[in-house]
């Protein structure tokens, strides 16, 4: 018997070699020794057939033949290995979730032998979805994929992790890190199924929609940093621009001066929110007042609405399906309007995100957007510079 006996259409995989050796010991038989030869595991395999018989040896009639390698798994990988029961065409099947071992998914095999030798280390998934983040230290990217996973982050292309990526490094260096948030003023909103719908009927003076979602994600992001030694500041920039559009201020029934109360208001309660240090600024404000914050976002909507737009932007932007994600939002927002008419509402508002990228980039060193409103928009924040950007999920 030679190795060709195992190859199927003269290849030898990874995963015919874990079936050629596994299935014999299911059913009590030698795995054949050219294979375990040829994969140097004459040591390993007695323990690889202790571990089988451990975990229940023979499965019984109606289970999974490796039932018992599953469970031996288990015991080693916790966390990073399970299984279930499916039904593809009226046939049983097994689903696993895996772990990455040097960035492949590994065999059963594979992970058998890695728990007989006690290496059970894997590659981060972050780590194998984004080949920008290979340079970073493994704890700081095994931290990473914990907190984008547990606090719902969004996961975009490489190409905005790869500019995060070169922010850490600094940060790593010693250069401080500035973490941004945007947020909207304290619009009334409605819990809808699947999340939250803005309602627009009134405009409080609490921790709005979007700057509640920030206050519970910054301060764990910051101390991620913290841990790895990246020195970092937090700065919650309230969207005060709004204030200056008189339909918006009609609509919730304020004035220009009340407005601006009561998001001065907010940004207090969102600042003893946080719990530590940060600090507030007004957008428009920050960018030189009104006439200024309002040439910024002239001269972004120009460039959007030009027949250049496509090669202006540095990934794709459909902007016909960010406005359908948009429609309720803007149904409540600007009641009447016709699609073409919200469509140039999408693209003002695009512009506004283009104009608070440009102001941050300019304005901090080192900073950081972290989002919560709708992860669509983030795009746009590029449209002048490559500004590194984090989003949350949306949830409205």
């Amino acid at each position: 018997m030679t190795l060709s006996t195992f190859a199927r259409h003269g290849k030898l995989t990874d995963r015919l070699i874990s079936k050629s050796v596994l299935a014999p010991i299911a059913f009590g038989f030698e795995p054949p020794s050219v294979l375990v030869e040829h994969l140097g595991l004459q040591a390993a395999m007695p323990r690889i057939v202790d571990l089988f018989r451990r975990h229940g040896g023979t499965a019984p009639a109606g289970q999974p033949k490796y039932l018992s390698f599953y469970r031996s798994i288990k015991t080693h990988f916790e966390g990073d290995f399970d299984w279930q029961f499916a039904e593809a065409q009226g046939k049983p099947q097994v689903l696993f979730d895996k772990p990455y071992i040097n960035f492949a998914r590994p065999s059963l095999l594979t992970l058998l032998t890695c728990s007989v030798r006690g290496d059970t280390s894997i590659t981060p998934k972050l780590l194998v979805r984004y080949p920008s983040l290979r340079g970073m230290p493994l704890s700081l990217v095994r931290d990473f994929e914990r907190l984008l996973n547990d606090l719902s982050f969004y996961l975009p292309d490489d190409d905005y992790i790869a500019v995060v990526a070169e922010l850490l490094l600094k940060g790593l260096a010693g250069e401080q890190i500035t973490l941004i948030s945007p947020v909207c003023p304290d619009y009334g909103y409605e819990t809808v199924t699947g999340g939250f719908r803005y309602t627009f009927d009134e405009l409080r003076d609490g921790v709005g929609l979007v700057a509640g979602r920030v206050v519970g994600v910054l301060p764990h992001l910051q101390d991620l940093l913290s841990r790895h030694g990246i020195r970092s500041r937090i700065v919650i920039a309230a969207g005060d621009f709004e204030g200056l559009d008189d339909a918006t201020v009609g609509r919730v029934k304020e004035t220009r001066e009340s407005f601006r109360q009561k998001l001065a208001r907010s940004q207090e309660r969102i600042l003893r929110a946080l719990g530590r240090p940060a600090a507030s600024v007004f957008i428009a404000e920050l960018a030189g007042g009104e006439a200024a914050w309002n040439a910024l976002v002239g001269s972004a909507y120009q460039s959007l609405r030009g027949d250049d737009f496509a090669a202006l932007m540095p990934t794709r932007v459909d902007l016909s399906s960010i406005l359908d994600t948009r429609m309720p939002l803007y149904h409540a927002w600007h009641v009447g309007r016709t699609r073409d008419q919200l469509a140039d509402v999408l693209l003002r508002q695009c512009a506004e995100y283009a104009a608070m990228g440009q102001l941050f980039h300019a304005t901090y060193r080192n900073a950081l957007v972290v989002g919560g409103d709708h992860n669509r928009m983030m795009p746009f924040y590029w449209l002048y510079q490559r500004i590194p950007v984090l989003y949350l999920k949306r949830v409205y």
